[in-house]
Parts: structure tokens; sequence; C-alpha cells
């Protein structure tokens, strides 16, 4: 197990390490971006003590650039809500803006890429419209791409605002409509919940898990996600202390037809990350289970991808290819899934 994955299940064990353990470390941490989320973990756990000077110094640096992106995302959303508050177009957060906004511990050191919101489908063509006036214009100029994503995906091409480089996820879904498992976003918008100090609504927190999991396990290609899956075992963490969490969680999965994902995050964040779920939730959740064989393969490659293999250890991109094309076939039905491919590659690009 790499040294990430060690402290990640028992930050204790930094109390134990050499100086040669401790650059291991923080190269492992540097390349996943989790510097300033183990910042925060050390933190909670008092154990800044046990960290060499230089190593502390660097986590703590590292927590205040992830706290600049969160600033700059915090200044994208109401931006945003300017644009969008005239034609009363309601907005929902999803991801780490949900997160930030809900005040949960997740969000702690958590490095924006991008805004992801969620609007309804029907009123998409308003808010383009609005949001082109204000500045935010697609940079995904290829015609193929413009219908690859309005036809077939559950966002618009990614928009950046003419003078700022901060990206913005415009979803009207949670999966790609062309995909195997299709949550109805009505459903999202029914039991989402306002925030009490901003025009914001965020989903309920058996949804918000179970996105969560949608993205690392159903539509992502899983290599690189381990700060993924550090989300789902803090969400985890967080949500569960609420009552009914437990009771309401498989049931709430079946209803949106993510019990897969929902199976794939409980059993990887506990093989992982060592996450406490009760048995009888996994019980539940060993119903949506592949069968052997998928299971197995899954048990193999997920592992190799996740854990952190710097600087020993060969990349596992053969495993991470097999996922990548995994990602494809539960995105996309065959015959789709070859032309989009053979387009790609005649074009010399990534699908």
């Amino acid at each position: 197990m790499s040294l990430l994955l060690g402290v990640l299940r028992d930050p204790r064990v930094i109390t134990q390490w050499t100086l040669p353990q401790w650059n291991r470390l923080l190269r492992e941490t540097r390349a996943q971006g989790l510097s300033a989320r183990l910042s925060w973990i050390l933190e909670e756990r008092d154990l800044q003590a046990a960290c060499p000077p230089a190593a502390l110094t660097e986590l703590e640096a590292q927590r205040c650039i992830a706290a600049l992106k969160q600033a700059q995302a915090r200044l994208e959303l109401r931006k945003l809500h300017k644009a969008l508050a005239p034609l009363d177009i309601p907005i929902m957060l999803l991801k780490g803006a949900a997160y930030a906004q809900a005040g949960l511990r997740v969000a702690r050191g958590r490095d924006f890429a991008d805004l992801d919101i969620l609007l309804p489908r029907e009123r998409l063509e308003a808010a383009e419209t609005a949001l082109e006036t204000a500045g935010w214009i697609s940079e995904t100029t290829n015609r193929y791409d413009q219908r690859y994503y309005r036809r077939w995906m559950h966002e618009l091409p990614p928009l950046h605002h003419r003078t700022r480089s901060f990206e913005v996820d415009v979803h009207h879904a949670l999966l790609p409509l062309t995909g195997r498992l299709r949550p109805d976003p009505s459903r999202i918008w029914a039991a989402s919940r306002s925030l009490p100090d901003a025009p914001y609504r965020i989903p309920c927190p058996e949804d918000m898990l179970l996105h969560g999991a949608a993205q690392v396990f159903q539509d992502g290609e899983i290599a690189g996600q381990l700060g993924g899956l550090l989300d789902l075992h803090q969400l985890i963490g967080e949500l569960s202390a609420q009552s009914g969490f437990w009771e309401r969680l498989p049931v709430r999965a079946e209803a949106l037809q993510l019990g897969r994902p929902l199976y794939y995050a409980l059993h990887f964040s506990r093989a992982l990350l060592d996450t406490r779920i009760p048995p009888e939730v996994l019980r539940a959740a060993q119903a949506h289970a592949p069968g052997p064989l998928n299971n197995r393969l899954m048990d193999l490659l997920v592992p190799r991808v996740l854990e952190p293999r710097y600087p020993a250890r060969r990349p596992a991109r053969f495993a991470a290819w097999l996922l990548y094309l995994r990602s494809h076939w539960l995105r996309m039905p065959p015959g789709l899934l070859t032309r989009h491919l053979l387009r790609k590659a005649l074009r010399g690009g990534k699908p």
C-alpha cells in the first residue's frame, strides 16, 4: 500500500515515520493534488506536531492555494447568479460547490478545477443565451464536439468567461443521456434543499453521495480519482451522522437507478480507505454488484489505478486503459460508441 493511502486510512501512522517516508508521501500527495486536504486531515487529528517543519510548511502552503481557488469559485458563482437572476432560473450546486456552500468538512482544502451547476433542461437555452451575453463562451469549436455535448451528454460544452480562466460546467442531468443509467433530474430537483443564506439549491444528502459515486464509477475513467474516492469516504463519515441516512440511502439509490455505482463506492471506500459502513447497508448494496467475473476484474483494476504508484512502481497504464474503455462502454450504446471512437481516432484526439 502507498504511504498516502496508509495515512488516509489512519493518520496516526505519521508519528512513526522517517524523513525518507515523508519525502515519498509529499511526492504522492502532490501528484494526486491532495496536499491541502491532507493538511486539514492532520489538523483535525491534532497531528501537526508530528510533521517535520518543512513538510508542514508545504502542506499549509497548498492549503492557501486551495483557499484561493475556492474564493475564485465563489466569485464565479456570484457572477453566474447575477447573469441568471433576471430570468429567475434556479441554480443547483453540484460536487465541490455544493460541499463548500453547505459548509461540509469535505470541502476543506478541496481544489476547485471547475464549477459544476445543474439547471432545469427546459430553461437551458435561455440560460445559455444569458450566460453568453454576460461573457461566458464555449471554447469547443468543432461542430462534431458541439453536437456530441448537445445531443448525447448531460452538460453543455465547458464554458469560460472572456476575462477569467475559471471553467464552468452547466449540467442538465447527472449522467449522459445515452448512458446505461439515467437518473431522472426531476427527482433530484424535487428532493433538493435550499441554502439558508444563499440563492442556490443543493442535492439532498443521499443524492449528494450518489452523485459522487456516479461521477467516479459510472461516468468517469476511475484512474486518477483517488480524490473522488476520498470525497466519498469523507461524505459517508459526515452525512451518515444524520438520522435515518443509512436507511434512506439504498432506497434512494434504487429510485435513481444508481445501485451499481453505490455498490462500488461503498465497496472500494471500505477496501481502500477503511470507511465505516454498517454491515446491513453493505448487504443491501451487494444486490447491485456485477457478476463474479466483472466483480473480480474490478477488484483487480480499480485499486491499481487509484493507489498512488509514484515513485517506485510503474504506472498502471494497461489497467487505466481498460477502465477508460469501460467508461465509454457505459456512456454510449455500441453503435454510437463505435462511430464516436472511429471519428475521434481519425481526428487524432482522445475520445
